[in-house]
């Protein structure tokens, strides 16, 4: 099954009764606490996809609004066509790891593009009437959360397609009590853009164009085919073609077409393009935003980019989304991939690892097919965590909390890892301390630097592994119910139970 954009799959959802669309009166304007409860209400009580219908405050009430889409770790897999988690996982780590599985994007002609159905030049431009803004909680500007940007490599031209959230300015609270400079509302927004450290390859890109004294172009895709978001959520190693990936995540070529005033391309599907040049020198300050540890990051200092050119489809939609205490809704497109590349790397290099698990609050549990005796060598728990920190990708660098867990631990149960840790590990000789990792920029807890956001963290691994032979020679037998026992009582007790 392969989705040609986020329509199709939208309406799989619903077929599956999986998205309902919803025409209750609802409030998305700033300062607004609707649509944030909603999210909670949905992670709490009725995960399902909606399609917002009658919104308040609106700055497009033509523009329907895409809410939750991606708030299962099944509706996760349903981007690439796989139901079942563990599935989608394992198909994402083996085409990741297999680049003959890839398929090279395909450039279409910009007439067969719905993209490019309507464009609006440079002159035209006004982004507070043209693209919808809608507001969280206490965040002080609106977020495009939406957003696959793309961008070449100054040097190389290798391209990058990173799932990047930019800010927009229009009616947006300044965090630090100043103001915007005056029209940029109307063509401006800030990019999450890294580069000291390179936390993501836009920023690298931004930082080379910077030493040969220019802006570098950018593109962002607004809603594509869901299977895109999910590549652009991977991080590959630098210089790879998310496109290409995306290729074979969804079994065939990513259709693309080129920008009108950049040099570059965008999935011909998406819902709305924003073609502009992104300024090393020239930065906004922008928040409160609330993160995906949950937390609301009070500032970031982030570069601007202009807009030289809008494109979107006929009859466009728009996917908004918060990040908040997890779970939310894009937090399983977000931890797949994390799950996926890390599970790629370390099985390329260690037969043993089975599974990884990343939970919502980014703590890493990677399971093990061999315990005890039958583990390679002493300390192997121990070299499982220095691999996790070193594999490739974006972001195994920055875990700060990982478990190392045998066969017989579940971890999808936090209770069972629990279980492991208590009954497994001595706290002083079963951890590893890393006091200088790389932090994963949403942390709280790790020192800000001047820019808003932490570089820096402390690091932990817990080896809870069975200590055969690292301490004894053989360890207590588990006492736990065997699963058809359990099953069968539960078919005695049904009838009796009333189940």
């Amino acid at each position: 099954m392969q989705f040609k954009d986020m329509r199709e799959y939208l309406a799989f959802l619903e077929e599956d009764g999986q998205l309902q669309r919803l025409d209750v009166p609802l409030r998305c304007g700033r300062d607004n606490r609707d649509l944030q409860a909603l999210m909670r209400y949905l992670h709490n009580e009725k995960n399902i996809a909606l399609i917002l219908d009658n919104l308040e405050d609106y700055n497009t009430p033509d523009v329907p609004l895409i809410f939750n889409p991606f708030g299962t770790r099944e509706r996760t897999g349903l981007t690439i066509g796989i139901r079942d988690p563990l599935e989608a996982k394992a198909t994402h780590a083996r085409i990741l790891g297999d680049r003959a599985s890839w398929h090279e994007p395909r450039l279409i002609d910009p007439a067969a593009a719905p993209c490019r159905d309507v464009i609006i030049r440079e002159a035209d431009v006004s982004l507070d009437k043209q693209i919808p803004h809608v507001w969280f909680g206490k965040e002080g500007p609106a977020y495009i959360t939406n957003g696959v940007g793309i961008s070449k490599d100054p040097e190389t031209g290798k391209r990058n397609v990173g799932w990047y959230r930019t800010a927009l300015l229009w009616n947006a609270y300044h965090p630090q009590g100043g103001s915007y400079p005056e029209g940029y509302d109307k063509n401006h927004m800030a990019v999450y853009a890294y580069w000291n450290p390179p936390m993501n390859q836009i920023g690298n890109h931004l930082f080379k164009a910077s030493q040969q004294s220019k802006p570098l172009e950018v593109a962002f895709a607004c809603s594509c085919d869901p299977a895109i978001h999910l590549a652009a959520a991977t991080g590959l190693p630098y210089g790879e073609d998310e496109f290409a990936f995306a290729g074979g995540l969804r079994g065939a070529p990513v259709e693309l077409v080129k920008c009108e005033t950049v040099d570059l391309e965008v999935p011909a599907t998406a819902e709305y393009v924003l073609e502009g040049e992104l300024f090393f020198a020239e930065e906004a300050t922008v928040g409160w935003h609330s993160n995906v540890a949950g937390y609301y990051d009070r500032f970031h200092t982030i570069p601007l980019m202009k807009i030289n050119c809008i494109t979107h489809r006929r009859n466009p939609m728009w996917h908004a989304t918060i990040e908040m205490v997890p779970p939310f809704d894009h937090n399983y497109i977000g931890m797949l991939p994390v799950e996926g590349e890390v599970l790629s790397d370390l099985q390329q290099k260690i037969p043993e690892v089975q599974d990884i698990v990343v939970t919502p609050s980014m703590m890493y549990i990677v399971q093990l097919s061999v315990d005890g005796a039958r583990k390679p060598h002493p300390e192997f728990g121990k070299y499982v965590l220095h691999a996790v920190w070193g594999a490739a990708g974006r972001w195994a660098r920055t875990a700060k909390l990982v478990v190392v867990v045998g066969p017989d631990v579940d971890p999808y149960d936090l209770n069972s890892v629990e279980w492991a840790i208590m009954t497994r590990v001595q706290p002083v000789s079963d951890t590893l301390m890393n006091p200088a990792g790389q932090a994963f920029v949403d942390d709280p807890s790790a020192p800000i630097t001047a820019a808003g956001f932490p570089a820096v963290s402390e690091q932990m691994g817990i080896d809870a592994t069975i200590k055969v032979p690292e301490r004894f020679t053989e360890y207590r037998e588990v006492s736990q119910a065997d699963p058809e026992d359990v099953a069968r009582i539960a078919k005695l007790l049904r009838p009796i139970l009333g189940e």
